[in-house]
């Protein structure tokens, strides 16, 4: 059975949307506050190693909500200056890799899982993400390929590992605007109708909040259920 409202024998049920909202830990303003404000029908994704990156984990925490590590990846545009902490392709041996996840795990010890934030160079390189999976193995944490390259090698590998995994199947927003979003939630509903569930990727934007505050509780009178990542990797 997927998920905790319906079942799949259920007459009524649509399927199971699986939300996860990205790049948390930037900032804490009314955005932020909005998504805080709404039932627990998403799982969080904080970049660490930034100034808000621990307080809104204890925040979302408090709430409730199920969080993930959003960890940085190097895509192939990287650019040194702009993050830090990134699981890169070629200058980490295994070591530093473990490392850098063990402390983003430090910093947000509630989290649960993990995402990657850009990684499309990162993870289409099968050493990255044999020692990413190992160490996520040793944690007892899950992985969700948020799937920036079609070169991703980051599934294949974790299921091989045994790390409880899966892959994004819609990204709500990267056109912002409020059609746009709602063409691609409605896309996501789609999935999970056919497949039985869709993981669907979102972010911390003004728009995107205010189409999912509106469409979630439609989505959900249409017999959708929602669930956090976890119940279905």
């Amino acid at each position: 059975m997927l998920g905790i409202l319906f079942s799949e024998t259920d007459v009524n049920y649509k399927g199971t949307i699986c939300l996860v909202i990205d790049d948390f830990g930037y900032a804490h303003n009314e955005t932020i506050e909005g998504y805080f404000s709404m039932e627990k029908d998403f799982s969080i994704a904080i970049i660490p190693g930034h100034i808000y990156s621990q307080s809104i984990g204890e925040i979302a925490d408090s709430l409730d909500f199920e969080i993930i590590i959003h960890m940085p990846m190097e895509p192939y545009n990287y650019d040194s200056l702009s993050e830090k902490g990134f699981i890169l392709s070629e200058s980490l041996n295994a070591n530093e890799v473990e490392e850098r996840i063990d402390l983003a795990f430090l910093e947000i010890p509630m989290a649960v899982g993990m995402n990657n934030h850009q990684g499309s160079k990162a993870s289409a390189n099968r050493r990255v993400m044999n020692v990413m999976g190992t160490i996520l193995k040793e944690h007892g944490k899950y992985f969700l390929d948020s799937r920036t390259t079609k070169k991703t090698q980051a599934e294949n590998v974790m299921r091989t590992l045994g790390v409880p995994t899966g892959r994004r199947h819609v990204f709500l927003d990267n056109e912002p605007d409020e059609n746009s979003i709602i063409q691609q939630l409605s896309l996501l509903a789609e999935k999970a109708n056919t497949g039985g569930f869709a993981v669907g990727i979102g972010h911390v934007k003004e728009n995107t909040l205010m189409v999912l505050q509106r469409e979630i509780p439609r989505l959900k009178a249409d017999n959708f259920e929602f669930v956090f990542v976890s119940k279905v990797v």
